[in-house]
């Protein structure tokens, strides 16, 4: 029989641990609770009319399950599964990452299942930053602003599947990502109902995504860059038959952290059909106390006349957002169980619009974090 031992080394569970000559079997998760406030909008922002806004105030959250494996032969070959169903407070179910990983002790790895790649905007001590508009690893709802962040092929995304294939060799990290299938599911209400620029979304078939990445970490650096690009033509079209799909973009890195500190500048820019999108972020954690900036800056080429108000020629507008956050580590004395603090405060800008201050975004969270 195999020792029975907790977890001590785990980054992000308490866990429990199975060990014997043949593998490794963990349990583990969190929960995660969340009590927030904040204003939401519906419809679209770019537009002269009315801006419908409300104010909310509601809990959201989650426990999450996790279940690792691993098993090595005596050569260094490796296999490792990973689990992670997620039961939500409002009944819901769902799932985080689900993957077997194939490797060996060159550094070599193939992944395939549900899973994130490589991070090349990452957002810090992330408890509660909103937009006006949405970002590149939710949907794309038009005639919002959008904060793209090299994250569209970075996977978790709907039915697609996805394989990862990377190698590590001392200071340098490369993979390559792939993501194929369904991805409609980037457009608000896809070919059923959606739109993009105003024009109606029509025909769709599979994507093919492809993300390369490579990244350098001498000591407590880490740069790193990459790309993302569809190669199938016309995975989805507008009523004109236009390929809403020809999407290409770029992200870069620059982080660093040793002791108390970790800072994280971020660029991003995506070539998307008849859009230009170019996204700057710089975060910083000190201590349990976190504070991040990112600005977007989107360019619009043309509308659909008459889709979006009186609008016709969005051009070029921006979205600033601020976000802060503290952690307080081992609240009420008990090990491994956190209440964090976050807020966020978002501003959209359009040269042609006056006023726009009904398409502000703000809010608050206080976040219940324990890890078993």
């Amino acid at each position: 029989m195999g020792s029975f031992a907790l977890a001590a080394t785990a980054p992000a569970f308490a866990g429990i641990t199975l060990e014997n000559e043949q593998g490794r079997l963990s349990f583990g998760g969190d929960v995660e609770l969340d009590i927030n406030s904040y204003n939401t909008q519906s419809g679209p922002i770019f537009t002269d009319d009315e801006i419908d806004t409300s104010d909310e105030y509601n809990q959201t959250g989650r426990i999450l399950l996790d279940v690792s494996g691993e098993r090595t032969s005596a050569t260094g070959n490796y296999a490792r599964f990973k689990a992670q169903p997620l039961i939500q407070t409002d009944g819901g179910f769902g799932l985080d990452d689900a993957w077997l990983a194939l490797g060996n002790a060159g550094g070599l790895e193939l992944k395939i299942g549900r899973f994130e790649a490589f991070d090349l905007f990452p957002l810090g001590q992330d408890v509660f930053v909103g937009y006006s508009g949405d970002t590149s690893d939710g949907l794309y709802a038009d005639g919002q602003g959008y904060v793209y962040q090299a994250k569209e092929g970075r996977g978790r995304a709907g039915n697609s599947g996805q394989v990862l294939l990377s190698q590590r060799s001392g200071d340098l990290y490369a993979e390559l990502a792939t993501l194929f299938g369904d991805r409609t599911d980037l457009f608000e209400n896809g070919n059923n109902g959606g739109t993009y620029h105003g024009f109606a979304l029509e025909e769709s078939k599979n994507s093919f995504i492809v993300r390369p990445v490579l990244a350098w970490t001498p000591g407590p650096w880490t740069l790193a860059v990459g790309a993302e690009t569809n190669l199938v033509d016309d995975a989805l079209v507008d009523e004109r038959g236009e390929d809403i799909s020809d999407r290409t973009g770029y992200g870069t890195r620059l982080s660093y952290a040793a002791g108390d500190w970790s800072v994280n500048a971020n660029l991003a820019y995506l070539d998307a059909h008849q859009e230009d999108n170019l996204t700057l972020g710089l975060n910083a954690l000190w201590g349990n106390a976190g504070l991040g900036y990112i600005h977007a800056r989107n360019e619009i080429d043309e509308v659909k006349p008459g889709a979006m108000g009186s609008l016709t020629e969005p051009g070029e507008y921006t979205v600033d957002t601020l976000y802060a956050s503290y952690r307080f580590p081992d609240a009420i004395g008990i090990e491994n169980f956190d209440l964090y603090l976050g807020a966020f405060y978002s501003r959209v800008d359009h040269e042609e619009i006056d006023d726009l201050d009904d398409a502000d975004r703000y809010g608050g969270r206080l976040r219940f974090k324990y890890h078993f």
